[in-house]
């Protein structure tokens, strides 16, 4: 045997012999030395209606390992790119977190200094005594012009993070604001007043909800409240059913009846007339248990005039019932329902 060959077959042998003793379960450690800890705000945009006369945006750190900072932070802010009415009008009201302690919530406040004309500043995230830490979310309250027509638009920016050992700003910063000014913005009241336009109502929306479907009209008050938000909506049925609520905010108790509600949401699209809808539902198996979740799609048709809009439901479909027949809801004439501003 040659001279490479020799060693050759003398090094596998030893790694053969050697790997017979080898420890394959490998103990795991999370390094997280070199994640550092990000906070984030909530949304890259938002919008609300023009009489709207505050906003509130969420900043809170990223999913993370390890404990929050135990010294304090301080963040500079800037309010940019004010325009129509938001100039001169947009400031930052307050900055609160929560605090739970026994199922009561506590709303506590962060300190802040705003500069000059109140469009920058600091924000300080200080330690709260209960927790040890600094808080794990904080909301920045904004004043808005509050006006019935007002227009406009504004953007806000944290920068410049500082106090805190790997805490950095993470993606996204930067957040922009303009007002919700299409026709269909705000919340709606539709009254259900007897059983066949229930079952109608029904009709088009059962097959979405299963909890929906197996309601009889006793079972429920009649009121059905549509609200259209920024890019969001969704359809709230409250039952006659109701059950004993109780909260706790900042050390008062108050115990409430409330209805119970079975809601539908989707993202929407509304403009120039057409309504659609998107969002998913959940298909129950003969055990009441879920069996699989399939994204579905609602047109619609819609009319605002005065304090009323009308829509008429013209198709509801599902990833298994795009074919024409097999849609889970369709009608030429479609089914209308006249709701009320609220």
């Amino acid at each position: 045997m040659r001279i490479k060959e020799l060693t050759r077959y003398t090094f596998l042998l030893l790694v053969l012999m050697g790997s017979s003793c080898v420890d394959n379960e490998l103990d795991v450690y999370p390094n997280d030395e070199n994640f550092p800890l990000q906070l984030v705000l909530d949304a890259e945009e938002g919008a609300d209606l023009p009489d709207a006369e505050d906003y509130d945006l969420e900043v809170a750190f990223a999913d993370h390992v390890g404990a929050l900072p135990g010294q304090s932070l301080t963040l500079h802010y800037a309010i940019e790119d004010l325009e129509g009415d938001m100039a001169g009008s947009v400031t930052i009201d307050e900055v609160v977190y929560e605090y739970e302690d026994e199922d009561c919530v506590f709303e506590r406040e962060l300190a802040f200094t705003a500069e000059g004309d109140g469009t920058s500043g600091t924000i300080t995230l200080h330690v709260d005594e209960d927790l040890g830490t600094v808080p794990d979310a904080f909301e920045i309250l904004f004043t808005l012009p509050g006006k019935d027509n007002t227009e406009g638009s504004f953007s806000f920016t944290l920068s410049e993070l500082s106090g805190g050992n790997n805490v950095i700003l993470g993606a996204p910063v930067s957040f922009e604001y303009q007002v919700l000014d299409t026709d269909i913005a705000g919340e709606w009241k539709l009254e259900i007043a007897t059983e066949e336009a229930f079952e109608e109502l029904k009709a088009v929306f059962g097959s979405l909800s299963p909890s929906l479907e197996e309601l009889s009209f006793d079972d429920i008050t009649g009121e059905i409240t549509a609200e259209f938000a920024f890019g969001e909506m969704k359809f709230v049925v409250e039952l006659a059913e109701e059950k004993e609520v109780t909260t706790c905010e900042d050390g008062e108790t108050e115990v409430e009846m409330e209805h119970l509600v079975i809601e539908i949401e989707a993202d929407y699209d509304a403009e120039d007339g057409e309504l659609e809808m998107e969002g998913s539902h959940f298909i129950l198996g003969d055990d009441g248990e879920i069996e699989n979740e399939l994204d579905y799609q609602v047109d619609a048709a819609y009319e605002v005039v005065s304090e009323a809009l009308t829509i008429t439901f013209l198709k509801v479909v599902d990833e298994d019932h795009f074919e024409a027949g097999d849609e889970l809801y369709a009608s030429e004439e479609g089914s209308t329902f006249i709701f009320k501003k609220d």
